[in-house]
């Protein structure tokens, strides 16, 4: 499955080269090739896999939980990395600039270890190795989806689909696929864990970001802040302020930009002389 990119938001705002790659993304681009180039050259691919990749009767019975880490790092072919570090520059890269380094990794890891463990818990018994980074993959794809739901993307470079369409499709074929009883050499319990844990994070990030601004909200509401000799630099934060407020109460939380939440909560510190909720 090819993949033509297209977004206004990536040439204008992110990046003034499309080659251009954040921290985050480039430092997993390097590990994932350095390891499959070392791996192809070792001629122990074989025991390499058997070592660092997932296997869940290693994991469960002699403790190898190294594995559910490593595994995201190890790729079974050409085709198979190439495909995982393309997804991964594509639609990786512009969560990293909207998110920030740490919290992309955070996310990274969380899908690509969440979606190994659970693999290693319905496949028990199994000594077949599962490697590459695809379980992370889907889960970027997914918080890609819920963070661009209407960017196209071009279909094998010809038919035009919007992100959220192209995620549900391809979250429907994993789901479908891991009910299969035919033998695959795709982990498809793997893909799917990784889109679930993804939508499962975002879910309560979304419901703690609500709770958050709510509070910031109610105190902003209820406190009197304490007058100090610039008042009219507190008069315009204030301003500021109200504007911000009335955007939340026309338009929900999610009007909101993270400058904005940012804004707020940085300015009750400021004008109640408090500490901020964290």
């Amino acid at each position: 499955m090819r993949y033509q990119y297209s977004s206004q938001g990536f040439k204008q705002r992110f990046n003034p080269s499309p080659l251009s790659i954040p921290n985050g993304v480039k430092i997993l681009l390097i590990i994932n090739i350095i390891v499959f180039i070392l791996i192809e050259i070792s001629g122990q691919k074989n025991i390499l896999f058997q070592l660092f990749g997932l296997v869940p009767r290693s994991v469960m019975h002699e403790y190898k939980i190294w594995q559910t880490c490593t595994y995201l790092f190890i790729h079974g072919g050409l085709f198979h990395i190439l495909f995982n570090m393309f997804v991964l520059w594509i639609f990786g890269k512009d969560l990293e600039l909207e998110w920030g380094e740490n919290n992309f990794l955070t996310f990274y890891f969380i899908c690509g270890i969440g979606a190994g463990l659970t693999t290693v818990i319905i496949n028990t018994q199994s000594f077949i190795p599962v490697v590459g980074a695809s379980g992370a993959i889907y889960g970027v794809l997914v918080a890609y989806g819920f963070t661009y739901p209407n960017r196209i993307v071009y279909l094998y470079g010809l038919f035009p689909l919007r992100v959220k369409y192209l995620v549900l499709g391809l979250g429907l074929i994993a789901f479908f696929a891991s009910l299969s009883t035919s033998i695959s050499n795709i982990s498809h319990i793997t893909h799917l864990s990784g889109m679930i844990i993804g939508i499962t994070y975002i879910f309560l990030k979304y419901k703690w970001k609500n709770l958050h601004l709510w509070y910031i909200k109610m105190r902003i509401k209820t406190m009197q802040y304490q007058p100090n000799n610039n008042d009219d630099e507190i008069s315009t934060i204030k301003m500021q302020m109200d504007k911000i407020l009335d955007k939340l109460n026309e338009n929900g939380w999610d009007s909101l930009t993270p400058h904005e939440e940012e804004f707020l909560t940085k300015s009750s510190k400021r004008l109640f002389n408090q500490k901020p909720p964290d």
